[in-house]
Formats: structure tokens, C-alpha cells, sequence
């Protein structure tokens, strides 16, 4: 997934400088020679373009101080050749070339991205997230606006927009329009609001994780379009409330929730168009994919979930199975349900 940065190319002001001598140059050689050799203002402007850019006159019986007006424009113009020529070796081979080709690529690897998810902030959270998600081997895009953190999720290995992520423009170079989700994960309360809102009125669908860090913002990140929103030190608190009154319970669920163990894992799949399970009652899915697999719960469109069901439990559009099983088990299942 390495691709490199998504960042745009500051001008470079030399370059600004080495124009501007240029038609200096231009415009000094013009006036030059209709002074000195009282050529029409067209006549003079050609001359002085053939001098600069082919560093050629053909006439030697000029005199002293045409001659050495004439050695200056080519002098003058031999050093914005060397510029050129010291740019040109700076882009192949002090990395800008390999730069540019790696964001290009990587630019080509986003477009090409749907239903990935995208993660906006590469704090510690961020950081987090980035890392679970690549252990899921899911498609992801980071986003930050400090070039220091977005170099540092490229060298992970992850596709990276260096940008800020409260700009529709920064979602649309991270797919926003075929992403499949947005975690929202950024140092303030405020950007996350902003995104939210940005995130939503572009895809209506997407399915949106935000991060509050008041209990009242909560409320108004949720009105603002996110389908989810998370309080860091309420979950943390409740976590560690759980491991001390019942750890052997957290020691199982952590086992099953973490994508690095095979003994058993948790996955969410949803009843799909064309599926074969619509209309059909539990008993036929299990009766169709591995008995490993433990059916925990069914969560209906409508809202209500069905914990531990029974096998006359019919199934619908987009119901969604919690299954758990093995990671093989549950990879053998998906192409059946979807």
C-alpha cells in the first residue's frame, strides 16, 4: 500500500526570479538595438530573442560596444540555462522526480479505491486505527495536515492525503464519493464537527465515526450528520471498570475482537441484493456454511436486534449476522451472504 503523499507542489519563487530576468533580458536587448543599430522595434525584439536562445550573431564587424552589449544578452542568458539545467538535475536525481511518481501512482491507487475507509487524523487515535485496520487488511486512507505525520503514515506503508481533512477538496482526493466509512479522529472538536458536516453532504451515505471530547458536544456531532459518536474516556472508563469486575470476560472478548488472534473473531455480515438467505429462515443459512460458525446475534433494518436466535428466524435485506468463528470459517461465508 505504499504509495507515497498527497501534497501539492509549492512554487518555487527562483523560478519566478528566473523569468523575470529573462524578460529583462528581452526588454533591455530590444532597446538596445534600436538605439545602437536603429532597428524597428519588431527587427530589435527578433534579434534579441535569436541571441537569447540560440546565443548566436553572425555579424563581427559590429562595433566595441555592440559587440560587448551583444556578449552580455548571451552572458546573461547562459546563466538562466545553467538554472534551468541545475532544476532539471535537482528533479531526477534529489528525489522530487521519484516523489512526484509516487504521488502520481498514489493518486491513481485512491482513485481507484471504493468502499475503503477513510480515517481523518493520524494522532494517537489515528494511529491506532490506521493500525487496526491494516491488520484487517482493509483499504484505508489516512488523512492529516501536519507533513510530518502524513510522512510518517506513508513510511508505514499507508495511502496518505497531506491536507486538511475539514476541506471537501482533501476528502475528494481521499475517495470520499466510493468510501465505504469515515473516522473522524482529529485534535479538535470543532474540525470534527466541520467534517462531519463536509463528509456528509457530499456522500450521503457514507457511514461516519466521530470522536467527541465533551459530553455536549456529542449531541451536536451527532445532528450534524455522524451516524456514530465516540467519548475516548467514557469507553476507556468502562473498559477498565469491566477488567476489574470481570476480566475474564475482557480477556475472551479481547481475544475474539483483535484481528491478530485466528482462534476466534467477530464479523458483521449483511444480508445483500441477490443474495440467496432473503426470506429464508436461520435454519437454512446455518444448514448451507461450516457448523463452526456461531450465529450471536441478528440486527434488523428496523433497528431491533435478536440476540442468540432461533433457527425460525427469517432473514431480510440488509439484516446483518454478528457471526463468530474462525477467520478461515468466516471467509468462507462471505461470498454466500453478500
Amino acid at each position: 500500500m505504499k504509495e507515497g503523499i498527497i501534497k501539492e507542489e509549492p512554487k518555487n519563487d527562483v523560478l519566478k526570479v528566473l523569468a523575470l530576468i529573462f524578460v529583462l533580458l528581452l526588454t533591455v536587448g530590444t532597446t538596445g538595438f534600436i538605439l545602437l543599430k536603429d532597428l524597428s522595434p519588431w527587427d530589435a525584439f527578433y534579434q534579441t530573442l535569436i541571441v537569447l536562445l540560440t546565443h548566436f550573431y553572425h555579424e563581427i564587424n559590429e562595433p566595441f560596444g555592440l559587440q560587448i552589449f551583444i556578449l552580455m544578452l548571451i552572458f546573461g542568458s547562459y546563466i538562466i540555462v545553467a538554472y534551468v539545467f541545475k532544476f532539471a538535475a535537482e528533479y531526477l536525481f534529489a528525489g522530487t522526480f521519484k516523489e512526484n511518481r509516487r504521488r502520481k501512482i498514489m493518486e491513481k491507487t485512491i482513485d481507484a479505491c471504493h468502499d475503503h475507509y477513510i480515517v481523518c487524523g493520524y494522532g494517537r487515535v489515528g494511529k491506532q486505527i490506521a493500525d487496526e485496520l491494516s491488520e484487517e487488511k482493509a483499504k484505508f486512507v489516512v488523512i492529516d495536515r501536519d507533513q510530518a505525520e502524513a510522512k510518517e503514515a506513508a513510511e508505514r506503508g499507508f495511502l496518505v492525503v497531506n491536507g486538511d481533512p475539514t476541506e471537501e477538496r482533501t476528502l475528494l482526493k481521499a475517495g470520499i464519493l466510493k468510501a465505504k466509512s469515515v473516522i473522524i479522529v482529529p485534535g479538535s472538536e470543532v474540525d470534527s464537527l466541520y467534517i462531519v458536516l463536509s463528509a456528509r453532504s457530499l456522500n450521503p451515505d457514507v457511514y461516519i465515526i466521530a470522536r467527541a471530547s465533551k459530553e455536549e458536544g456529542l449531541a451536536k456531532i451527532k445532528k450534524a450528520g455522524a451516524d456514530k459518536v465516540t467519548l475516548p474516556e467514557q469507553i476507556a472508563g468502562y473498559h477498565m471498570a469491566t477488567m476489574a469486575l470481570r476480566p475474564a470476560v475482557v480477556d475472551f472478548l479481547d481475544v475474539i475482537i483483535d484481528g491478530k488472534h485466528d482462534e476466534l473473531q467477530i464479523e458483521e455480515l449483511q444480508i445483500r441484493p441477490k443474495s440467496e438467505f432473503i426470506n429464508r429462515p436461520l435454519s437454512f443459512y446455518l444448514s448451507q456454511v461450516d457448523h463452526g460458525l456461531a450465529v450471536l446475534a441478528i440486527n434488523r433494518v428496523d433497528g431491533t436486534t435478536k440476540v442468540n436466535p432461533a433457527g425460525n428466524e427469517v432473514l431480510g435485506l440488509n439484516d446483518k449476522l454478528i457471526l463468530m468463528g474462525t477467520r478461515r470459517q468466516l471467509e468462507k461465508v462471505t461470498d454466500k451472504v453478500g
